[in-house]
């Protein structure tokens, strides 16, 4: 009994003794798994902005050309140039797929760029599609935008195509480089009204009279293939950008949909291990185009998150010939957007590519020549 009652005073004076010792110190706040920010997909952030200053500021970095009322800004994707008009015909609408999409429009932030470069105004002269980032320009004045109009004349007079495009397709076309005289024709489907653009390579000269065809001139070519031949970076030097003619070639010619592209994106579709054209009056025509797996296993995303994937299309380049005087070619170049970048890193696209849009930041965009439009370096279209 002795022995138990020591063992018991020594247990009382320990709990005593520690009693007295300062106390025991637990956590002040418990971590709750909701503080934990996950960092967003590339294809989410495609409209970060809060407000209309924010969108206008974001615009102003976007200033990649300004010389003597001319300007040029490299448009961020699925921003329209203007407002659309409330008494237009209502079309049937895709889902853009843009998270927290935004209806800002460059006009919104003309006045504000006008005041930041110093003129009175500016105008919207040139301008890719919503869903096509890249080079647009404006105007300060009615000489300025004549001029651009003139030089454009003159580029299509001397068959030189303006347009340089890179997009990434989602295979490898079964055409490596060249070019191509076609014509774009609506074909309207048997028993309707509806009719859709076909690329067709024979004409009348009475259908180009009448307007019934646009004449398509296009110049490619593959600069990189992505890893195992998962997808490539196409570039294409387009004439017309009517009919989202980029998309259509490179769907139903290169049997190479571009990226993101839901209007022509499941007109080129394999069945039974091949690639072919399938009729543009068919259902499975205008289903949500369906990707490689491994593809998507690159992107980070799975089949019910294809929606967001933008169409990677991206009018790189702008060449205006004897703008204003003879012998003065600009050349306005515009860096891809952060998504298109990130696609090619994911895709481990050609490092020297890459490289060469990290130097596009550091280098001028525009090239003054003095070479004369019939010796320029500028690709000639067919004849």
């Amino acid at each position: 009994m002795i022995g138990n009652r020591s063992i018991f005073r020594c247990l009382l004076f320990n709990i005593r003794l520690n009693h007295t010792n300062g106390q025991a110190k637990y956590p002040t706040k418990k971590k709750n798994i909701m503080d934990k920010k996950t960092a967003l997909h590339p294809y989410r952030k495609l409209h970060p902005w809060k407000s209309l200053t924010d969108f206008t500021d974001s615009i102003l970095n976007q200033i990649i050309y300004n010389n003597d009322g001319l300007v040029a800004i490299n448009k961020p994707y699925g921003i329209s140039a203007r407002p659309r008009g409330t008494n237009a015909i209502t079309k049937k609408n895709t889902p853009s797929g843009i998270i927290g999409e935004k209806n800002y429009t460059i006009a919104d932030t003309l006045p504000s760029i006008a005041e930041k470069l110093g003129y009175d105004s500016l105008k919207i002269v040139k301008t890719p599609e919503r869903f096509t980032t890249g080079v647009m320009l404006l105007s300060a004045n009615d000489k300025i935008t004549q001029a651009v109009d003139k030089s454009m004349k003159r580029a299509e007079g001397a068959r030189i195509i303006p347009r340089t495009y890179w997009t990434i397709t989602r295979r490898v076309p079964i055409y490596r480089d060249g070019e191509r005289r076609v014509a774009m024709k609506p074909v309207t489907n048997p028993g309707s009204t509806s009719s859709q653009p076909h690329i067709v390579s024979t004409w009348g000269k009475n259908e180009r009279d009448r307007g019934d065809i646009k004449i398509l001139n296009v110049q490619f070519k593959v600069l990189c293939a992505a890893t195992h031949n998962l997808a490539s970076l196409l570039e294409i030097k387009s004439s017309t950008s009517q009919w989202h003619a980029v998309r259509l070639f490179a769907a139903t010619i290169l049997l190479s949909p571009i990226l993101g592209d839901r209007i022509y994106g499941s007109r080129a579709q394999d069945v039974l291990g091949k690639y072919i054209n399938i009729s543009p009056f068919t259902e499975a025509a205008h289903a949500p185009p369906v990707l490689d797996k491994d593809l998507l296993q690159h992107l980070k995303l799975t089949s019910a998150k294809t929606l967001i994937i933008p169409a990677h299309v991206h009018l790189r380049e702008m060449f205006l010939p004897w703008f204003r005087t003879k012998g003065n070619d600009i050349t306005i170049t515009a860096a891809p957007q952060p998504e298109f970048l990130w696609t090619c890193q994911q895709l481990q696209m050609d490092e020297q590519i890459l490289e060469s849009f990290n130097n596009d930041s550091e280098n001028s965009h525009v090239i003054n020549s003095d070479i004369e439009l019939p010796k320029t370096t500028q690709c000639i279209a067919i004849t």
